[in-house]
């Protein structure tokens, strides 16, 4: 049985049959290669292992800046890589000091302790447990295998399986397809859940491509951000069948080796490249061990 989050009211909205990434990527200006910065054709993107880019305009009735990471699993690693307390570092060091090609800031932490307050494993080792204080919102979990990644939706304080990498966060935004809403207003949750910020979140699509994206926010007239409801709708704008919700506000990074941070971290008050925030896990592309 899934435990947390206890405001989970509905699954019961499928997304519109038909919607795919094509749709959302024939209004991105310009599309990259992830691993030489190259831009590329819509034909050469849609076949690409992976690509990058960035979409801004207006959303929701304001302006938003969507920027996003799309992956064959089977042709680059998806790992999970730790940095805690002493060791923790921005999102694109973490990255540098593994040698990915890139990356996206994890789940939540203490950001006194800088250590998980999540489930977390690496390398088949538990780095984190999910906290009672978190279930208001974690009830995810991204796990990643060899060729192949999945997002599970599942009770992170036990659980029934050792996956080698694996990070609880959420909420789950769509599970196989299917919309998660969440109830409203409850006293305590209400900001997280119904304010605009700026949201980090890893998905998949129907063509089993990895998706890494991260809206920017707390930017007057650069950048709104999104609440809980309105990043599920943009997931589905982007076709994904799965989707689950990272750790946001000033963690949500970007990094490609390619090209640097690609978004507008928000923790130095500019909307620049330049505001990362030190965080104790990220999920990165590397290139396949085996």
């Amino acid at each position: 049985m899934i435990r947390p989050p206890v405001i989970l009211l509905l699954a019961g909205a499928l997304l519109c049959h038909g919607v795919h990434a094509q749709d959302f990527l024939q209004g991105v200006p310009e599309v990259r290669d992830l691993k030489t910065g190259t831009a590329l054709t819509m034909e050469e993107a849609l076949r690409a292992p992976g690509i990058f880019g960035e979409w801004k305009g207006t959303l929701f009735g304001g302006p938003q800046a969507v920027t996003f990471i799309r992956i064959n699993p089977e042709a680059w690693q998806l790992d999970i890589l730790c940095g805690e307390g002493e060791q923790a570092d921005s999102t694109s060091a973490l990255c540098l000091r593994h040698g990915a090609l890139a990356g996206i800031n994890g789940s939540y932490f203490n950001m006194s302790k800088l250590t998980p307050v999540t489930y977390v494993r690496n390398d088949g080792v538990d780095e984190g447990q999910t906290t009672d204080g978190e279930l208001f919102r974690t009830n995810g979990l991204f796990l990643s295998f060899t060729d192949r990644v999945a997002i599970e939706a599942t009770d992170t304080t036990i659980l029934d399986m050792t996956p080698w990498e694996a990070l609880a966060s959420g909420p789950i935004l769509i599970d196989n397809g299917t919309v998660i809403t969440y109830q409203e207003g409850i006293r305590g949750w209400s900001s997280f859940y119904n304010y605009r910020h700026p949201r980090s979140l890893v998905g998949t699509d129907a063509d089993g491509y990895v998706w890494l994206v991260v809206v920017d926010g707390r930017s007057s007239g650069n950048a709104d951000g999104m609440t809980i409801a309105e990043l599920t709708t943009l997931a589905g704008m982007m076709g994904l069948t799965d989707a689950l919700n990272l750790d946001g506000g000033g963690s949500s990074t970007l990094w490609a080796q390619s090209a640097g941070v690609l978004n507008y971290p928000c923790d130095n008050g500019t909307f620049d490249h330049y505001g990362q925030r030190v965080v104790p896990n990220v999920i990165a592309v590397r290139e396949k061990l085996f």
